[in-house]
């Protein structure tokens, strides 16, 4: 007699052989993914990060990928971008040119200047490739930490991978001195990221300065033409004196004359303010020099009654050796005269002759000794 039970799981593991299997299948399948995948994701985040470049890798860029670059700017992990020759002065919309007559410039108070690097950087990937297959290279721009302690304030950029040509940046004083920057004076810090294969762009950087050298103006577009003032948001205050100026320059002749005037009355009351902080600073270096002449006035008596005990202690030996030399030669003479018999004959024949010239002779010296004295 057969045995129901095992006759109903024989039908059983008979009709679902092949889902069992496949489901076996599935789990093993999924299984292996899972593991597989969880590798593959620990090992990208070794492989897929950008890396810092060190000094020595910044090195091999000089000349192909750091164009007119040098070992003086290569830093620990960064470049020095030095001042190139082009750049604007923004708030008169006046542009120089450095490395001729002019070997720097002077940035005044509140102004904005717009500057070029003297290197040209190449991040296009026939360049990048040869040093570094299936990497692209990524910078980030930041201004030396000098220029933010003289009140220099600069923005961060950063260079796209696949970039080709110059590059521009603008600084501005915030500071109430001038400043003065030369021509190739290291201002910039390019700090360069090599990107992993994983982290490359798909489309490399084509926008409007790739490829494009020297001083370079905004591409940006401006606003349509025809817009209203109304249509415009700005931080004049109404009735505040701009918006007055600005208002009688919009009034027409004569008024707008008038306007442009004071215009021009504030650029030299701002040149004034300028000129009197010079002033200022050099009347405070005058006043430190005053102050150190009168902490060496108060030693002055002290020095001049040192002089002038030298001087009475040279005199005084002066007159006493004189007067000691004048008594050994009078003795000299009066021995003389007393042993010796023609000499006092001699006396007393010429005696008033030899008195008057002896007095004569007393007078010069006396006379020339106190010239002497008042020299």
């Amino acid at each position: 007699m057969n045995n129901p039970v095992h006759k109903n799981a024989d039908n059983f593991w008979g009709q679902n052989y092949c889902a069992i299997v496949n489901t076996g299948r599935k789990f093993y399948s999924r299984f292996v993914d899972r593991f597989h995948f969880g590798r593959h994701a620990r090992q990208q985040q070794f492989d897929i990060m950008a890396t810092i470049l060190n000094d020595e890798e910044i090195k091999k860029l000089i000349g192909t990928v750091i164009v007119n670059g040098t070992a003086a700017s290569v830093k620990p992990n960064s470049y020095a971008l030095r001042l190139g020759t082009a750049g604007e002065f923004l708030n008169c919309d006046k542009e120089f040119t450095l490395g001729g007559a002019k070997k720097g410039i002077k940035v005044q108070p509140g102004h904005s200047v717009a500057l070029t690097a003297f290197e040209i950087v190449d991040f296009s990937r026939e360049t990048v490739h040869k040093i570094y297959p299936n990497h692209d290279l990524h910078a980030f721009i930041s201004p030396l930490t000098d220029l933010s302690r003289e009140g220099i304030v600069a923005p961060t950029t950063q260079v796209d991978s696949g970039y080709n040509g110059t590059l521009n940046w603008t600084i501005t004083n915030t500071s109430n001195m001038v400043r003065g920057f030369l021509y190739q004076e290291k201002l910039f810090r390019l700090t360069i990221f090599k990107l992993a294969p994983g982290e490359t762009p798909v489309n490399p950087y084509k926008g409007d300065y790739h490829g494009k050298t020297g001083y370079v103006r905004s591409e940006r577009k401006g606003a349509p033409q025809g817009m209203r003032d109304s249509e415009w948001e700005n931080a004049t205050v109404d009735d505040s004196p701009e918006a007055m100026l600005e208002s009688l320059i919009k009034s027409g002749y004569p008024w707008n004359l008038l306007g442009q005037r004071l215009k021009v009355i504030d650029n030299q009351f701002q040149t004034v303010t300028n000129e009197y902080g010079d002033i200022k600073t050099a009347i405070d270096g005058l006043n430190r020099e005053v102050d150190a002449l009168r902490e060496d006035s108060r030693s002055l008596p002290s020095v001049i009654g040192k002089v002038l005990d030298e001087k009475m202690s040279t005199h005084q030996l002066r007159w006493v050796t004189a007067t000691a030399s004048a008594i050994v030669m009078l003795l000299g003479i009066v021995l003389t005269i007393v042993v010796s018999d023609q000499a006092m004959k001699f006396l007393k024949n010429e005696g008033a002759l030899i008195g008057i010239l002896l007095f004569f002779i007393a007078g010069g010296f006396l006379i020339f000794a106190l010239k002497k004295t008042r020299k």
